[in-house]
């Protein structure tokens, strides 16, 4: 009876989304979705890592001095990747002692506001994240360590993650204005596939 509720209240928020808000849903969806399955792949890759590096330096005596500065690229990675499939489930970090006593609409507004913030923050990390990258290209910037990465590489993946997010903060802000009178908010833990967004 819930899933058959759940399907209903999805398709009555989809029938008011214009056919293009859809399709860029859709796409920003499937971005969320590959960017958080290679954040998985790559929290998996640096405990696999880091396992190997201990094995190596307390039971061969051979540590391995490449590990931790790659291990640092894969988190930001990690980090960055993930942060637009976190933003759509509802699950970036929030609290909610002021907002959990506002109203349905100052929560709604709070619940918009961070949003909006969400995106600026986006914006923010794309421009400067770009500015990095392309300089760091000019100059034939490596890293100091023993892996001498071109620093542009782990550094793409700042503004390439924030333009996800950003584009994920729209869907989700969009998301949360078209079901303003749908009733009580409950809050930005809420995940937007139970809005429709999906």
């Amino acid at each position: 009876r819930r899933r058959e509720d759940h399907r209903t209240a999805r398709q009555a928020l989809s029938a008011h989304r214009p056919v293009p808000m859809k399709a860029f849903e859709r796409v920003v969806r499937g971005l969320a979705q590959l960017g958080v399955a290679l954040a998985a792949i790559a929290t998996i890759a640096s405990m696999l890592m880091i396992g190997y590096s201990v094995f190596m330096r307390y039971l061969l005596n051979q540590p391995t001095v490449w590990i931790d500065e790659a291990v640092g690229y894969l988190l930001v990675a990690s980090v960055m990747l993930a942060a637009a499939d976190a933003l759509l489930e509802g699950e970036h970090i929030s609290v909610d002692v002021l907002t959990s006593r506002l109203g349905a609409r100052g929560r709604r507004r709070t619940l918009l506001a961070g949003f909006v913030a969400a995106a600026i923050t986006a914006a923010l990390l794309v421009f400067e994240g770009a500015d990095m990258v392309a300089f760091s290209r000019m100059v034939d910037l490596k890293s100091n360590g023993y892996l001498a990465v071109p620093m542009w590489i782990p550094q793409a993946v700042v503004p390439l993650g924030a333009a996800v997010m950003g584009a994920a903060a729209i869907v989700a802000f969009a998301a949360a204005w078209r079901d303003r009178s749908d009733g009580p908010v409950r809050g930005h833990a809420q995940p937007l596939s139970a809005r429709g967004v999906d």
